[in-house]
């Protein structure tokens, strides 16, 4: 049976302890209930989601060993449905493969079995700090972005150069790039681009509005409902938007179409800006 323990201490962040031995689950637990956190624990991956679909757990502590069952799956597993939750992995049997796995998976840090309490407590302090900050720039760059952008719609500045939309339906053209919205089709410099509905909807709404910032909770409104934090969203863009520059970009590393805008989205570029990307 899952276990939730909860300190005194009711505004402190939230740990979920995942490991499939009752005794480091209990010291663990323990160990960071007494730094003032609210602790909870799981033996496996499934008890380990269900806590995460019912709770607000601010970190996971990750054990890879989980009997027959691979952490690395269940890292997987977590971080396709709560991207920007932090994942601590601990492990009791460190390996080249497995910490390549984590960093992979955007582990948040990567532990050494047997470790001792007080480094746990300041690691887990560490990332949850770090995932603090990070989030708090990104709200201040999104303020900025939003102030900017009424600033600029009350002085008219540049409104000659953000055309209109295209129609849905229309066939769009744009440097080298084509695209067909009636056939789902997509050509690049004559060439027909193979592209998941997904990656089709995000360079649609993109193509639209070329030289014109789309922030990623925007783009994410392209191919899913609902609402999404600016951490998850851009968390959630990222891979699909590698996917289309290795597509579509003659050298994806250095991007001439699909530009970054840091902390804000991503812009079309049709070839005539010769700043390059912004990230």
């Amino acid at each position: 049976m899952r276990t939730i323990v909860e300190t005194r201490h009711m505004g402190s962040s939230s740990i979920l302890v995942v490991d499939d031995e009752a005794l480091v689950r209990r010291v663990l637990g323990d160990a960071l209930i007494q730094a003032g956190y609210r602790v909870h624990r799981a033996a496996d991956g499934t008890e380990a989601l269900a806590v995460l679909e019912e709770t607000s757990a601010h970190l996971m502590l990750l054990d890879l060993q989980l009997g027959e069952e691979d952490g690395v799956d269940v890292m997987r597993a977590a971080r396709s449905r709560w991207p920007n939750l932090p994942i601590i992995i601990l492990t009791a049997h460190g390996s080249m493969s497995s910490a390549i796995e984590a960093v992979r998976n955007d582990a948040a840090d990567y532990l050494l079995k047997p470790i001792s309490m007080d480094t746990l407590r300041a690691r887990v302090s560490e990332v949850l700090d770090q995932h603090r900050a990070s989030q708090q720039r990104s709200e201040r760059i999104r303020t900025m972005y939003e102030q900017i952008q009424a600033l600029v719609e009350d002085e008219g500045i540049g409104t000659e150069r953000a055309p209109a939309p295209a129609p849905l339906n229309a066939t769009l053209r744009t440097g080298p790039l084509m695209i067909d919205v009636q056939q789902h089709m997509v050509r690049m410099a004559g060439q027909t681009i193979d592209l998941t509905p997904t990656e089709f909807a995000i360079l649609h709404t993109l193509v639209r509005q070329p030289g014109t910032v789309i922030p990623c909770t925007q783009l994410i409104q392209a191919f899913q409902h609902g609402q999404m934090e600016e951490d998850e969203a851009r968390a959630v863009m990222r891979p699909h938007i590698v996917r289309l520059r290795r597509k579509l970009e003659p050298n994806p590393q250095q991007p001439l179409y699909i530009l970054s805008v840091r902390g804000i989205g991503y812009r079309w570029n049709d070839g005539d800006d010769p700043v390059g990307d912004d990230s």
